[in-house]
């Protein structure tokens, strides 16, 4: 089972090109999804997955479904469903092309999720990239080749330090294998200035994915220039997976490091959270504002990571899997706007509420969401990851705060230039196709705002082992890591 979440998606795409009808399509499309989507529900009592990959060089197909991933494997699948669908309705070049490039980000993204192993972890990394800059480079709009461009040159820089971190990780350390339940015992008792080396490397590609101001500028133009229908960039929001490269990889890899370093991050994921939600009161463009709006809640996510608080590692991977469904949401509504306007400029609409009252509606919901109202999904996260910051900084805490007061400005400003005052022109309501795809991410938006335990306790287990693991002596690594090079000289000289 937890093999067939990365599989039905790739079979997905695979099928979609030997199929030119539009109607097969459409049914391979909702199969693959609906069918991803039914595995990732069952993956809290699935088994993990392993089996050798390059045995010689310690790297395995190594996939675990408990924890935190698990959680945003099902996330993801919930906003792919709806998403993919509505792509086959609203995009009319090259349709299958682009409907097998989604379902490819999300075997991709599930393969981040779930991966034991930090190659493979990295594989699925790179390989999603491919598809987010084709989405982008195709279908998007007139200036997509800088935008491409921009994002291209951040991705590819921090992956290459990754690359050069993970190629130097299992030689200094002496781990037998590249997987998560062999190097843990072994890093720890790597010197400090080698784990902070390390953790940098690290942390850089993860800072461009979180992403943490200065290195966000890839985003607006991301989400701008990105394909009208909104479905590219309700995929792109599923792809911010740097705090979860942060929370499963480079913490507990690295813990005095990280440690050493969290001040430094907290004051910058503060600092995004409010800058983001400040600069998002001022755009004109629909998509520029959610842009940042979503680099807020990723400032957010950031406290939370690096407050180093159970509360906080628990809100933020909570609020990772939220804003998934909420901005998500805004973004394929945004898609429904523009296929009734033609234009992003929030100028150009006003009064929509007179007309089109369903639609309305649903986007004053997940707006709601979205700002962090009590009772729908993104709050519980929000409220523990701020929490978890005011246990490591009151200042750094109280401001991030302050995003919270931003985001309710630029929330209700937002809905009242498109829905209410003076109707300049009449707008078609929501269609009852339109519903019925929304009805997913709605309906997971009111359930993970009134029922959070059961994710956060699978969240919880995950989150306190990183604790665990933050809080155990040095001494107890390096007697590890001594062990582990030992064997290593022992099985030298064997051979």
């Amino acid at each position: 089972m937890t093999l067939w979440t990365i599989l039905l998606p790739l079979f997905g795409a695979l099928a979609l090109f030997a199929l030119p009808a539009r109607g097969a399509q459409r049914l391979v499309v909702l199969f693959a999804t609906l069918f991803t989507w039914l595995f990732a529900l069952a993956l809290p009592q699935a088994q993990p997955f392993e089996a050798p990959w390059i045995e010689a060089v310690g790297l395995y197909w190594s996939l675990d479904p408990a924890g935190a991933g698990g959680v945003l494997v099902l996330a993801a699948a919930t906003v792919m469903l709806p998403a993919a669908l509505y792509a086959s309705f609203a995009v009319r070049e090259r349709t299958r092309g682009f409907l097998a490039l989604l379902l490819l980000m999300q075997a991709g993204l599930n393969g981040i999720f779930l991966a034991a192993d930090l190659v493979l972890f990295y594989v699925f990394w790179e390989a999603t990239l491919i598809p987010s800059l084709l989405l982008l480079g195709i279908w998007g709009g007139e200036g997509r080749r800088q935008a491409t461009l921009k994002y291209l040159t951040y991705a590819v820089a921090g992956s290459f330090l990754m690359l050069v971190a993970i190629l130097a990780l299992r030689p200094l350390s002496g781990a037998p294998s590249f997987r998560l339940a062999d190097l843990l015992p072994a890093t720890q008792a790597l010197p400090f200035s080698t784990q902070l080396a390390l953790f940098v490397a690290f942390a850089l590609a993860f800072a461009v994915k979180l992403p943490l101001w200065p290195l966000h500028a890839w985003l607006p133009d991301f989400h701008e220039q990105n394909h009208p229908s909104g479905v590219a960039d309700a995929a792109g929001t599923l792809y911010k997976v740097g705090g979860w490269g942060f929370f499963a990889f480079a913490l507990p890899l690295f813990p005095e490091a990280a440690a050493a370093a969290s001040p430094y991050l907290l004051a910058l994921a503060a600092f995004t959270a409010v800058y983001a939600a400040v600069i998002a009161t001022a755009q004109t463009h629909l998509k520029r504002l959610l842009a940042y709006a979503s680099l807020s809640h990723m400032g957010i996510v950031g406290v939370g990571v690096f407050g180093l608080y159970l509360a906080g590692l628990n809100g933020a991977m909570y609020l990772l899997a939220a804003q998934m469904l909420s901005t998500g949401g805004l973004f394929l509504i945004t898609g429904m706007l523009y296929a009734r306007r033609e234009t992003f400029d929030l100028t150009a609409y006003g009064g929509l509420a007179k007309s089109a009252p369903g639609l309305a509606a649903v986007t004053l919901f997940t707006l709601f969401a979205s700002i962090g109202v009590p009772g729908l999904a993104n709050f519980p996260g929000e409220f523990m990851s701020l929490m978890g910051a005011f246990q490591r900084s009151p200042l750094l805490g109280g401001l991030a705060t302050l995003s919270v007061i931003a985001a309710g400005v630029y929330g209700v400003n937002l809905y009242q230039r498109l829905f209410q005052g003076e109707a300049t022109l009449q707008t078609r309501e929501l269609r009852w196709g339109e519903a019925a795809l929304l009805a997913p991410l709605l309906t997971a938006i009111l359930w993970f705002g009134l029922f959070p335990q059961p994710q956060l306790a699978r969240i919880d287990a995950h989150a306190q082992r990183t604790v665990a693991r933050l809080a155990e002596p040095a001494a107890q690594g390096a007697a590890v890591h001594g062990a582990a090079l030992a064997a290593d000289a022992t099985h030298g000289e064997d051979e």
